[in-house]
């Protein structure tokens, strides 16, 4: 049994599945949502965020090949190189996870999205090769791991090429759910307990936001020039919080450990910042997302 993520976090955003946008509780791709889709005022806008993450999944591929030569190598440092130099795309392709669950399931879930955690045979992608490298300190054992990484990532890829399973909906849902996600869950460290780049996760969670909400701004802006500008400000704040953290010319960032408690509440409060913001934006383009303010 595994746990979608999204939805619970959704449905506590919300105080309860009675208030849940109806989208949410259509399955991408049933017979509901492709005619919700054929009316979808705002396609274009899902065209264009859906050409970048398709691009991405493109840089990813190639990245987890890498990961596989490394861990073929033996050496447990270059193996580590070669992980955490893979993460950012998915990172922010998976503002679209709602729409392709399986795949981000085997791409990028945690043990607690699992039954027995750890124990359970369908844990697997990222987080275990995570595990074996940095926690266990073991290279070979991560190979077929990392080689169903690299089959996950095809899958990926033909994933976001089944239009029908992406709207405006169900898109600024998966912008919310995963800016609600990073403050409310991953925050607390579990995102990657064992390399410690929770950062560079962050950073490309909110990367992999805005470049969705980037098509659908000048439509904010038609309708409330003030709410596109704050989601604008809000998403360069967050960014900026960040920036301290990172060694320009380096994909790694700083350890999360590193950080106390005040730096750890500055990054809350800019990531609620940026949330709160695409809420009223989904708000001003009258698309019925289930979160509130």
């Amino acid at each position: 049994m595994t746990i979608n993520r999204r939805k619970i976090l959704q449905i506590t955003a919300v105080g309860g599945l009675g208030t849940l946008a109806a989208s949410s509780l259509i399955r991408p791709g049933s017979s509901k949502e492709l005619i919700a889709a054929a009316r979808d005022p705002y396609a274009a806008e899902v065209d264009q965020g859906l050409r970048y993450f398709r691009q991405q999944a493109q840089v990813q591929l190639p990245l987890v090949e890498d990961l596989v030569k490394a861990i073929r190598s033996g050496n447990l440092e270059n193996a580590k190189d070669a992980y955490v130099k893979a993460r950012p795309p998915y990172e922010q392709i998976e503002t679209y996870a709602a729409s392709f669950e399986e795949t981000d399931r085997d791409i990028d879930a945690r043990p607690s999205a699992f039954d027995g955690g750890e124990d359970n045979p369908e844990f697997k992608g990222f987080h275990r090769i995570e595990v074996l490298l940095y926690r266990e300190g073991k290279v070979k054992p991560a190979l077929p791991y990392a080689k169903e990484l690299v089959e996950s990532v095809k899958t990926l890829i033909k994933d976001l090429d089944q239009r029908q399973n992406f709207n405006s909906t169900l898109n600024f849902e998966g912008m919310i759910a995963l800016a609600t996600e990073v403050v409310a869950k991953k925050i607390c460290g579990e995102e990657e307990t064992w390399s410690d780049q929770s950062l560079l996760i962050f950073s490309d969670n909110w990367i992999g936001i805005f470049s969705q909400y980037a098509p659908y701004s000048p439509r904010v802006a038609d309708k409330d020039p003030s709410v596109d500008q704050e989601v604008k400000a809000a998403y360069k704040a967050a960014k900026g919080k960040l920036k301290p953290y990172f060694t320009q010319g380096e994909v790694a960032a700083q350890p999360y450990s590193s950080l106390d408690i005040s730096q750890r509440k500055d990054i809350v409060d800019v990531g609620y910042r940026f949330r709160r913001a695409l809420v009223k934006a989904a708000k001003v383009l009258e698309i019925p997302v289930g979160f509130e303010v």
